[in-house]
């Protein structure tokens, strides 16, 4: 049986936004403002709706702003983010909702593992999102904190931010409330 799938992130308020990323409304204004941060106006062009990666984004801005670095040198740090918690929310089973035709457990896996790949087969999207505190370009992935290690000796740095990818997807989808990527499948005909 063919299919095909089309995945839906779920938007959020600003109050939601806030509720899950700690970042207050207030604070999301200034950053709009300030235009470290776009998200999107309703219809009216009243106010503002946040995609899920915007609230990753949102997040990762709050966690290395609240470690020190100046929030407008976050948004490349941000955004090497997506990828690793993205492909984290994809493997978490309240994180995911499959709405219209049936399709198999198999199937479902592998719609949700198609999520995790890479643009190269020997990369891996990364567990850990880690700072060195230099600037927003100072920044790695990587699926283990041995590889962190090494490269702190490497650098002879003695600070690094880390933010677990995985544990940020977790915390999204309790915080969420529940699923926050659907996938609405159509079975061929």
């Amino acid at each position: 049986m063919g299919f095909s799938v089309r995945t839906v992130s779920r938007e959020f308020s600003p109050a939601e936004a806030a509720a899950i990323t700690g970042v207050s409304t207030a604070l999301q204004r200034d950053w709009r403002r300030r235009k470290i941060v776009q998200g999107e106006p309703n219809s009216e062009g009243k106010w503002t709706r946040w995609s899920l990666t915007d609230i990753i984004s949102l997040s990762v801005m709050k966690l290395f702003s609240d470690a020190g670095m100046e929030v407008s040198s976050t948004t490349t740090i941000a955004g090497m983010a997506l990828m690793p918690t993205m492909s984290a929310l994809a493997l978490i089973d309240e994180a995911v909702e499959f709405d219209g035709d049936d399709i198999g457990e198999t199937e479902k896996e592998r719609v949700r593992s198609a999520t995790v790949r890479t643009t190269h087969p020997s990369h891996t999207a990364g567990r850990f999102l880690a700072s060195f505190g230099r600037g927003e370009y100072d920044v790695c992935r990587t699926d283990d904190l041995a590889t962190l290690e090494a490269r702190l000796d490497e650098e002879v740095r003695p600070i690094v931010a880390v933010v677990d990818c995985y544990n940020l997807a977790r915390l999204i989808v309790e915080k969420a409330g529940g699923p926050v990527i659907r996938y609405e499948v159509k079975a061929d005909k």
